[in-house]
């Protein structure tokens, strides 16, 4: 057994309804991190149930096994760690999507490995590691700071799709009154706000990072028209989007 986490394997799994996975166990541990659906999780002598951002950390020899509800996708790491070793067994990621994105680059070295993948997967497994550790020794989430940041991931996956709040809502089993309250009491905005500051941040990377002409940056960040665009890049920059471009 090494000092430090090592990677053994990673991959995506999805399953539509109904599709579950059997019970199981490996000789390592099992971290999966869900990105779409509702699942129930039966793990050793504990149920869970798993939405979008939810992480579970399964030890070694410990059987668990997937109840899919809707349909799922998720991203799983094999893991050589001491079965010990001081991770939660669930835990959320927050509306950054700060355990998601290690996630997505740990699967996506494993899939597209380079001269460097052996350093850089040990890097961003070390920060895993770390982050992990942190949110076991953080206070407990609170189901509606939950249901936020779950929002928030939704946000940030399906801006560009013209995503609905009501939809989220929906798929997160809340109605779309009860979402608006908690954000309102936890963030201090509306859920629409936060998902329009996500599709301007994007356009405005588009504008003053790329060539591309606005109805593609339109198109790519769910804007119904370039007016549509242009009005809000204006609103918040006081500038029209022309005008960000960067020149050599």
């Amino acid at each position: 057994m090494h000092e430090s986490p090592r990677l053994l394997g990673a991959g995506v799994h999805t399953a539509g309804p109904g599709k579950d996975f059997p019970s199981h166990a490996h000789t390592s541990w099992e971290l999966v991190y869900y990105v779409r659906g509702r699942i129930t999780c039966p793990v050793g002598d504990e149920t869970y149930a798993a939405t979008p951002g939810t992480v579970l950390l399964t030890p070694p020899r410990t059987w668990h096994a997937e109840r899919s509800r809707t349909g799922y996708a998720n991203r799983f790491l094999q893991v050589d760690a001491a079965t010990g070793w001081p991770w939660p067994r669930v835990c959320f990621d927050d509306g950054e999507r700060s355990l998601g994105r290690v996630f997505d680059a740990i699967v996506r070295e494993s899939a597209q490995p380079g001269d460097d993948s052996d350093r850089l997967t040990a890097l961003l497994l070390g920060e895993l590691d770390l982050l992990l550790r942190r949110t076991a020794s953080a206070a407990p989430v609170t189901a509606g700071e939950q249901l936020v940041a779950q929002a928030e991931r939704i946000f940030e996956d399906r801006f560009a799709a013209g995503v609905r709040i009501g939809e989220v809502a929906a798929e997160l089993g809340i109605s779309p009154s009860g979402l608006r309250a908690l954000f309102a009491r936890l963030r201090g905005t509306s859920p629409r706000a936060v998902l329009q500051s996500i599709k301007l941040r994007h356009a405005l990377g588009y504008i003053r990072n790329s060539t591309l002409p606005l109805q593609a940056i339109a198109e790519l960040t769910g804007y119904d028209s370039v007016s549509h665009l242009s009005r809000h890049v204006k609103a918040a920059t006081g500038s029209p989007p022309g005008a960000l471009r960067t020149t050599d």
